[in-house]
């Protein structure tokens, strides 16, 4: 999926991680974000609020129930 920008360029990321790849996590209280690394030198990180959190965690534990259930 193609990320539009205001300058004309389009950016496509797609990020596949291997197993224990270090991850950490800062909060950001003052505007409400979560700022989640990854990588053994937090090379990827994503900022994300709260409420897209909660959707992100919610979809992931769905799709732990369905690999469990394969």
């Amino acid at each position: 999926m193609a990320l539009p920008h205001y300058s004309g360029i389009s950016i496509d990321s797609f990020v596949e991680m291997e197993d224990e790849v270090p991850m950490r996590y800062e909060i950001d209280r003052h505007n409400d974000l979560v700022v989640l690394y990854c990588g053994r030198n937090s090379e990827y990180v994503l900022s994300i609020g709260r409420e897209n959190l909660a959707a992100l965690i919610s979809l992931g534990a769905k799709a732990i129930a369905e690999l469990a259930a394969a």
